[in-house]
């Protein structure tokens, strides 16, 4: 064999290399584009926003809550088009969509126009599974799992950047450069997919199509469910309108469970839950959204109260964004959980993530009353850290337990559970901190914040319970 032709190999090997990693840069870019610069620069800039556009905060509510709820409904439905049609274009049609929203939002002359683009943007939760669904097909599983914890990474690292760049844009030059910049980085993601991001494999010549009427009641199932939560603090938990969305949205989903399990091809196979593997990975990604949302309602409220109070900790917003966007960055540390994935397998590292929400909760029901700002941050670092275990495991615990070609439906419906989860754990933790038929300057008692961490820490053994019960096969790294 000549110089030459034993070189042959070796650069065929590099050029597919350096063809996995642009394509695993350009889908984790348009996942950090979405979770940075769409998502999480608006929260800061709500008050300019309610001001600029004279509404109450009810409405005002909507630019959250609208990304919230079409994000939820589009993600589980937009996942099993990419496995059906195909994932690229799939993507890119996704990419397009929340660009037409931010730029609606970004020329926005009223409070409806900039809600019907926030709808529009929510659809960019789906990036994640569909990022997740082309990892799997370019990648091998070790190399997945691993390219799992960069994700993660990149979700954790984007919202610490987008939080902490909202406020000087909102504030130096107009609220619409909160959209102008995303949509300037979704234009460059669109650019980088359509360059480097190949076509789906094709599913073993088989016709595939979208289950229509498991989407509808799915999509009526999750969107009852979120606006009883949405509307219900308003309305009161057990007033007629909330129990009639409640009612409805469970109906819809236990006739979507049936349908599902009755169809030869649907939308979601839920038969695959009959895996603990499966079952735990889902029961990570809901302690995920609760317990993240729950920390966000609790610390900022502890940390702003009163000294006097005894709990308190009589600290700044200022001190309380340092708080919250630091300990974020510990979700930097996904990618080395994928690491401790292969040393000590799935199922032990799954239960790290529990296990550490747990001990940031227990810590809180044990010191937190002392009102010390290590003890806080400190829970907070733990819980955080937890979750980034929690759901680069549960990404890595549906590979292991689902086959590829169903990755991105399962995660499309896991990341809809975590939305979910959120709302559920917002509502929850801020009904369990407002004292009933008080002055809204009332601080909330003590007991409160021990109901909001104990639910969390329930939360968090109901999940590792989960994860111990799986019995996954050691992975070959090759």
């Amino acid at each position: 064999m000549s110089i030459r032709d034993s070189r042959a190999p070796r650069v065929a090997s590099t050029d597919r290399r350096a063809r996995a990693g642009a394509i695993l840069a350009a889908v984790i870019g348009c996942v950090a584009a979405f979770k940075g610069l769409n998502e999480s620069v608006t929260p800061p800039a709500l008050p300019i926003l309610q001001e600029h556009f004279q509404v109450p905060g009810s409405t005002i509510s909507w630019v959250l809550t609208g990304v919230l709820l079409t994000g939820t409904i589009a993600t589980p439905i937009v996942s099993r088009l990419g496995e059906v049609w195909d994932k690229r274009r799939t993507l890119l049609g996704v990419l397009a969509v929340v660009a037409v929203g931010t730029l609606m939002s970004a020329l926005s002359v009223s409070i409806e126009m900039l809600i019907v683009g926030q709808l529009l943007q929510g659809v960019g939760l789906s990036t994640v599974p569909l990022a997740i669904g082309i990892i799997t097909d370019t990648q091998s599983e070790a190399r997945t799992k691993s390219a799992n914890g960069i994700l993660i990474g990149a979700i954790y690292g984007s919202t610490a950047a987008g939080t902490m760049i909202a406020g000087p844009i909102a504030d130096h030059l107009s609220f619409r450069w909160l959209f102008w910049v995303p949509f300037i980085a979704l234009v460059a993601c669109m650019v980088a997919v359509w360059s480097f991001v190949p076509r789906s494999p094709k599913n073993g010549g088989q016709r595939r199509g979208i289950d229509v009427a498991g989407s509808v009641l799915l999509a009526v199932g999750l969107g009852c469910i979120l606006l009883g939560l949405t509307f219900a603090p308003d309305w009161g938990w057990f007033s007629p309108a909330s129990l009639l969305l409640f009612a409805a949205g469970l109906v819809a989903v236990v006739v979507f469970v049936r349908v599902e399990l009755a169809v030869a091809d649907p939308l979601i196979d839920l038969r695959l839950m009959r895996s603990f593997t499966v079952v735990a990975a889902s029961g990570l990604m809901f302690l995920a959204g609760y317990c993240i949302n729950a920390t966000l309602i609790s610390v900022p409220i502890q940390t702003q109260l009163p000294a006097s109070t005894g709990y308190g900790l009589g600290e700044s917003a200022t001190v309380t964004s340092v708080i919250l966007v630091t300990t974020t960055l510990i979700g930097l540390t996904a990618p080395l959980i994928s690491l401790l994935d292969r040393v000590i397998g799935s199922r032990l590292t799954a239960s790290i993530g529990p296990s550490t929400i747990l001990g940031g909760a227990v810590l809180m029901l044990t010191a937190g009353h002392r009102g010390s700002i290590a003890i806080v941050f400190m829970a907070t670092l733990l819980v955080i850290f937890g979750l980034t275990v929690s759901m680069t495991q549960s990404l890595n615990l549906v590979v292991t337990g689902v086959p590829a070609n169903k990755v991105t439906e399962f995660n499309g419906l896991n990341f809809a559970i975590q939305a979910v989860a959120g709302t559920v754990g917002a509502q929850v933790s801020g009904a369990a901190l407002t004292v009933a038929g008080a002055d809204p300057g009332t601080p909330p008692p003590w007991s409160g914040f021990v109901i909001a961490w104990g639910l969390s820490g329930a939360i968090a053994v109901v999940a590792l319970a989960l994860v111990l019960a799986v019995r996954i096969p050691k992975v070959s790294t090759q």
